[in-house]
Formats: C-alpha cells, sequence, structure tokens
C-alpha cells in the first residue's frame, strides 16, 4: 500500500492534511491513514467526515487546548509506578482539555449524528480531576492544600528561614571586627561567614574552608548549623510528602487509566477527523457518496497542484463503462487527470473529502496502480521489465471490484508488440470485469476503445494554435500526441518536421486519416458551442441588465407617485388652512347649521387627484354629475358604485379618482333626551392616522357633543408623529370659543401623544 500511496502522491496529501492537527497523536493518524476496503467502514468514515466538514462551515474549528498524548504516563501509572509533578499536571490538564471539547460540542449550531458516539464516548472522572486541581498547580507545584501535613511543614519552613534570616543579621552586626567581608555566602548549600583567619578559634562552629586569597575563612557558627540542620530536616519532610501526595494520585489515575488511554484514543481520532474537515474547508473540498458501481467527480481538481492555476474537469464511469482510455500530448495532463481519479477514489475509501464541487465513488476491494519509471538497477529490471513484473501480480490478483490505473500502457518496448500485449492485457481485463483507467499514445489502441460499448474514450485537449497543452479532459473524442506540434515549438527544424509528416502520412491507414479528418471536425464542432455558450451567457446578462432597468424605472415610478400624492396632501392643507380661516368668521356664531356648511364648503374645496386605476373601496366622482361615491365591486369596465346609499351601475371611463376618504353613510337616528346619555359619552377621541383635513372636523364635532353632555374635560389622542397634526389640533382650539384650557397630557395620560382639553363652564 505505502507503494500505491507514493505512486499515487497519497503521501504527500496526508503531509499536508497533517499539518491542521492540534496534537501529535492526531498527527499521526493522519499520516498513518490507509484507505479502507470494508463498505462497512468506509461508510462510516465518510458520514463522519461529512458531519465534521459541515460542522466546521458553520461553527468554525473546534479546540483540542491542553490536549496531548499521555499514553505513556497512564501506562506507567497503571503498572503502579508513581508518575512525577509535571506528568500528574499534564494528566490533568488531559481531563480538563477533554471537558471544554464535549461542551464546545454541546453548544455547537446544529445536528451532527455521525460525530454523536464519539463524544459520548469521551468521560472524565470528575473527583479525579478535582483532586489534581486541588493539590497541583499550573507552575508545576504541590500546592500547599494538597494536604494538612504538608502546609504544616511548610509553614515551619517559612517561620524557620524568616528566624535564620533574622539571626544571621545579628550575627553580622555583632561581629562586624572578626569579619573580613560584612557578607553571607553559601558553601554546599549552607550558609557561612567570612572571619579573619585570626578570628576562626574564637567562636564556636564549623569551618568550611578557606578563600583563594587566604584572607578570609568560610565559618558557619554553631547556632546556625543547628537551624541549618533542623531545616534541612523539614525539607526532607516536605520532600516525602510530596513523594507521597504523588503516590496517591498515581493511584488514583491508574484506577481510571483505561477509560483515560481510551479518551486519549478517541481524542486523536477526532483531532484527525477535524484536521481533515480543516483541510477540505480551506480547499473547498466535498465528502463524496460511496456508490455500488459508478464513479462521479464534477470539477475535480488535483489537491497537490496550486488552486490559483489547477484546471478542473469532470470524469465519470457510469455503466456500461468499465473502463477509460485517455489518449493525448506528452505533458498535456494525462498522468494528472489520471492521478485525480486514482487519488479521489483512494482519499474517498479512507475518509477524506476530495477537491471537487460534487462527488460519487464506488467501493473497490483493491487499487492496483502501474504509473511512473519502475526502473531497478539493483534487481537488473529494465523499465519494461518492471512494468510486466507489475502487469503480472495485476492480472493475478485483480478482481471484477478493483480499479487498475495505467499510465502509458505497453510503452517503453517496440511500438506494434506494445500495442499488440496492451490490446491483450485490457482484454484480459474486461474478462475479469474490473474497472481500468489507462493512458496511452498508441493508434491502435485508440481504435481498439471504440470497438466496446464498456470502454469510454476520451482525451485531454491540445491547444494547435499557441502550441499549448489546456489541460482539459474531453470524453468520447480521441486526442491526437501532437509530437510535430510540439517538436515544433521546442524549435526543432521545420524541415525536419515537414519530413516526418510525410514518412507518417505514408505509413499511416486510411481510415486513421478519416479519424483524423473527424477529429478536426468534432474540435471545431465543439469550438462552435463554446461560441454558442458564451453568447447565451452574454444574453443571459442582457437579459439581467433589462430586468434591473426596470426595476429600477418602477422604483422612479412608484417615488414619483409618491411625490405626487404629498404635492397633493400639501395642497389639501393649504386649502384647509384658508378654509379654517373663513371659519373662524363663522365660529364667532352659536349656530351649529353654519359651522355644517362651513365644513362642507371645506371638503367641497378638495382637487381632483389621480393616484392609480381605480379600485375596489376607491373614492370616485362621476365626470358628468360631480356626484362622489365609493366602488363598491368592479365587473369589466362596470363599476358598482354607492353615492348616498343609493348604488347605480357607472362605465369606468366615466369615473374620475380622487384624494380623501370614502364618505360614511349617516343612518338616521331618533333623537332622544335621556339622561343617560352622559354616562356613555366618550371623553377621549383618537385621531392618529388621520390627515389635518380628516381630523379637524371630527374635533369640531367632539366639542359640540361634548357641550351637549355637559362634559368639562376630555383627551384628543393625536400620536407624536411629524408634529403637523398635532400643531393643526392645538391652532384649532386656541380659536375655538368654548375652550378654556388645553395642555400635553402627563405620562399617564400619552404624553406628547395626547392633548388634555378643558372647556369653559356657563
Amino acid at each position: 500500500m505505502n507503494n500505491i500511496s507514493s505512486r499515487l502522491e497519497f503521501d504527500k496529501v496526508l503531509e499536508r492534511v497533517s499539518f491542521y492537527a492540534s496534537f501529535s497523536l492526531g498527527k499521526e493518524k493522519v499520516l498513518q491513514s490507509e484507505p479502507s476496503f470494508s463498505a462497512l467502514i468506509v461508510r462510516r468514515d465518510l458520514a463522519r467526515a461529512k458531519d465534521a466538514l459541515q460542522l466546521v462551515i458553520t461553527n468554525g474549528s473546534l479546540s483540542f487546548g491542553g490536549i496531548t498524548d499521555v499514553n505513556f504516563a497512564l501506562g506507567f501509572a497503571a503498572k503502579g509506578g508513581t508518575l512525577a509533578i509535571d506528568e500528574i499536571i499534564d494528566v490533568g490538564r488531559f481531563m480538563q482539555g477533554i471537558q471544554r471539547l464535549k461542551n464546545q460540542y454541546e453548544k455547537v449550531e446544529g445536528s451532527y449524528p455521525a460525530l454523536d458516539d464519539l463524544f459520548e464516548s469521551l468521560v472524565v472522572n470528575e473527583k479525579v480531576l478535582d483532586h489534581i486541581n486541588h493539590a497541583f498547580g499550573e507552575q508545576g507545584n504541590v500546592l500547599d492544600r494538597a494536604s494538612t501535613t504538608l502546609s504544616s511543614i511548610r509553614r515551619s519552613i517559612t517561620q524557620l528561614e524568616g528566624n535564620i534570616d533574622k539571626q544571621t543579621q545579628e550575627f553580622l552586626t555583632k561581629n562586624r571586627s572578626m569579619l573580613s567581608e560584612a557578607v553571607v555566602s553559601l558553601q554546599h548549600g549552607r550558609k557561612t561567614f567570612l572571619i579573619k583567619p585570626s578570628e576562626k578559634n574564637k567562636l564556636d562552629g564549623t569551618i568550611y574552608g578557606e578563600s583563594a586569597s587566604g584572607q578570609s575563612v568560610y565559618f558557619e557558627p554553631a547556632f546556625l548549623s543547628r537551624m541549618q540542620n533542623e531545616l534541612q530536616g523539614l525539607h526532607h519532610q516536605e520532600a516525602d510528602e510530596i513523594e507521597r501526595i504523588c503516590r496517591e494520585t498515581s493511584g488514583l489515575i491508574a484506577g481510571e487509566a483505561l477509560q483515560l488511554e481510551a479518551d486519549v484514543d478517541t481524542a486523536g481520532i477526532l483531532d484527525a477527523l477535524f484536521a481533515k474537515a480543516e483541510w477540505g474547508h480551506k480547499n473547498d473540498a466535498v465528502v463524496a457518496t460511496l456508490t455500488k458501481d459508478s464513479l462521479k467527480l464534477k470539477n475535480a481538481r488535483h489537491p497537490l497542484i496550486d488552486p490559483k492555476t489547477v484546471v478542473s474537469n469532470t470524469y465519470q464511469m457510469i455503466p456500461p463503462h468499465r473502463m477509460i482510455l485517455i489518449s493525448g500530448p506528452n505533458t498535456g495532463g494525462k498522468s494528472v487527470s489520471l492521478k485525480t481519479i486514482g487519488l479521489s477514489i483512494m482519499m474517498t475509501l479512507a475518509g477524506f473529502p476530495v477537491c471537487a464541487e460534487e462527488a460519487e465513488v464506488m467501493l473497490v476491494d483493491k487499487i492496483f496502480v502501474d504509473i511512473g519509471d519502475q526502473q531497478s538497477i539493483e534487481k537488473s529490471l529494465s523499465s519494461f521489465s518492471a512494468h510486466m513484473q507489475t502487469m503480472t501480480t495485476v492480472s493475478e490478483d485483480a478482481t471484477r471490484n478493483s480499479i487498475v490505473l495505467l499510465d502509458e500502457l505497453g510503452s517503453q518496448t517496440d511500438p506494434l508488440e506494445g500495442e499488440s500485449l496492451s490490446m491483450a492485457i485490457l482484454d484480459h481485463f474486461r474478462d475479469v470485469g474490473c474497472w481500468v483507467v489507462a493512458t496511452t499514445h498508441f493508434s491502435r489502441l485508440k481504435q481498439y476503445g471504440t470497438q466496446f460499448e464498456d470502454i469510454l474514450i476520451a482525451s485531454v485537449e491540445f491547444d494547435l494554435q499557441n502550441l499549448m497543452p489546456t489541460y482539459r479532459y474531453r470524453e468520447n473524442i480521441m486526442g491526437e500526441s501532437n509530437a510535430f506540434a510540439i517538436a515544433k515549438r521546442l524549435g526543432l527544424n521545420e524541415a525536419i518536421i515537414n519530413q516526418a509528416q510525410e514518412y507518417k502520412e505514408a505509413s499511416q491507414y486510411e481510415t486513421e486519416h478519416m479519424m483524423e479528418i473527424l477529429e478536426a471536425k468534432i474540435q471545431e464542432q465543439e469550438q462552435k458551442i463554446v461560441e454558442l455558450n458564451e453568447k447565451e451567457n452574454e444574453l443571459e446578462k442582457d437579459k439581467a441588465q433589462l430586468l434591473l432597468d426596470r426595476e429600477a424605472m418602477q422604483r422612479a415610478f412608484e417615488k414619483e407617485k409618491e411625490k405626487l400624492v404629498e404635492e397633493n396632501e400639501s395642497y389639501l392643507e393649504e386649502m384647509l388652512s384658508e378654509a379654517q380661516k373663513q371659519l373662524d368668521v363663522i365660529n364667532q356664531s352659536s349656530r351649529p347649521d353654519f359651522r355644517k356648511q362651513a365644513v362642507k364648503k371645506i371638503e367641497s374645496m378638495q382637487r381632483e387627484i389621480v393616484v392609480d386605476d381605480i379600485a375596489i373601496g376607491d373614492r370616485v366622482k362621476l365626470k358628468s354629475t360631480s356626484q362622489v361615491g365609493v366602488v363598491e365591486s368592479i365587473e369589466k369596465n362596470t363599476a358598482h358604485v354607492s353615492i348616498s346609499g343609493l348604488k347605480v351601475k357607472v362605465d369606468l371611463s366615466k369615473l374620475t379618482k380622487i384624494a380623501g376618504p370614502a364618505p360614511k353613510v349617516k343612518s338616521k337616528q331618533r333623537k332622544s333626551h335621556s339622561i343617560s346619555a352622559r354616562s356613555s359619552f366618550n371623553t377621549e377621541l383618537n385621531i392618529i392616522g388621520k390627515r389635518v383635513a380628516e381630523a379637524i372636523p371630527m374635533v369640531d364635532k367632539f366639542i359640540d357633543d361634548a357641550l351637549v353632555n355637559n362634559v368639562v374635560q376630555f383627551r384628543i389622542v393625536h400620536g407624536h408623529g411629524t408634529g403637523q397634526l398635532r400643531n393643526a389640533v392645538h391652532d384649532r382650539l386656541r380659536k375655538n370659543k368654548h375652550v378654556g384650557s388645553f395642555e400635553l397630557g402627563s405620562i399617564g395620560e400619552g404624553g406628547s401623544g395626547a392633548t388634555v382639553v378643558k372647556l369653559k363652564q356657563s
């Protein structure tokens, strides 16, 4: 498998994917990836890869922070060993990392059932984790709170160190004359003083030697020796207690070793899985669907070629086709197409996304590859012999469900024999029934492919005009080797090329010549199709632009219409203002009939405005009689109009749509002088949404009704808006002789959106 991996460059793909792994075990699992030939395993891996890729696209990457490979420490603890402080802290960090990873997954957006079992299998013993967090610090130390004994020992150490420092300073002060230098020196980890050699026998203590100059003696007084011995003993006690705590914690970890080892392995699987997903997301890859007997790769790309320069191609092998023969010039992309197909199959079976827009890959039981020069001087094998050795193995082992990839089949030997041998090999594979993708230059082999319905003829395109390969893959077309064109491009003498052309024509079969003519016609036809597609795309763009222009014109029309409506409303408000001036004169009179006549006069001052086509509910005027009514229904070109309660049929052409609200038909009511009328009077007038022309008459009528019902105070709700309606109401109230005062409402009464009115009391 390693040989196949290197020939298809799968190993290089693994290296690139491993870059996205978060810790060593995940990277190791990526690099050790191999295709599986079990349908159950492949479907499971593809489902996981698909969910992981979708999760990364939707939510971004998951963090594996703190997760490391702690298998060695777990194994050592399981055998009864005592872990070092750093190893215990690493295990604690790993357990915390597993908890964070699970918490992240629980909070992601979307459902990913293929990943649930992996995350559910991650289990952390919180008691063990709490013990580690309680006893060990992130700085690689055992905390005082780990045990009462350790805490007590460390307090004693701190206290004793303080006493030592104090006694040291007192000695330096009292014995300054005996010291050669007033400093403290460390000798063998113990504090000593530098005293004069002449004073060494005058004090009780230990001498640790002399300075290099002989001018000083390193001296430890007896009192300091006793204190430092005691301190050393405390440090030994501290070390013993830390050892005990580490041994106890190692025992707790050993009890969870099996689960933690399983967590490490699962974390490695997840890390490798999300490394594949990250790589797939960065490279616009998709997870293939596993099929029984068909291959479809839409706009597939070789994953190792620069995305800026790679040419995407669509490859497919659908029944009855089980074999593809690819022909074309050298350096034209035959081998790239072969490797792209082989890599896509191999990556799918290994659970990796493939670089394509859509992908369907059949399940195979083996992959056989014969690509590149396999010459071996050590084994005394020529290139041809090496190829034949591979063919021997493949022909014996391939089954109906195998895929065989052959590059330059039958080359590196006599052309006639190579062609014949190649056709016989392909006959054998067709008898076996396996899938085959092969590249060739042989003319007879190309013609061989046209004879059978299970063989798909394909080629890679060559631009004869620019003498450059396009790397485009074309189905149902045989490719020419274009050796003469390539030689001319590389500068070979033109006379040699012309002579070669004559030799070729002399030896070429008539059928081959006809095939070349046919190929040229097909290529010409394809070019015309490309040109037609380009023109179709241009027409679609023009159509889209026209639609945009039409929408822009429609928006401009609507805007202009709104502008006209606003102008008309402004005109009506001006007319109303003028009418109000006239009404002020009449308002001085107490006769209600004058006021009603004034209101009718104001309404009659509205000018006719056509704002749109006539529809049901519109206010219209009969052109012949100037009567105003409301459209109740429309049948073809006839409208049913209600005029003062009378329904008439009128031709639409004889109606003019006008602005303003539809008049309400007032039903006659019997006059009642019941005293209970006052109790039913509503002390609030709501005119929100009304125009000024509609609202002012409503305010006047409401004041009259309030006077009739002996209501002294009421509220007018006009809303906030632009303030235009509020100002008009206030202006009207100022001019009404019955209004005593008015003010904006309090917070509980609607604030500036309402006005509280008090009438004069007679």
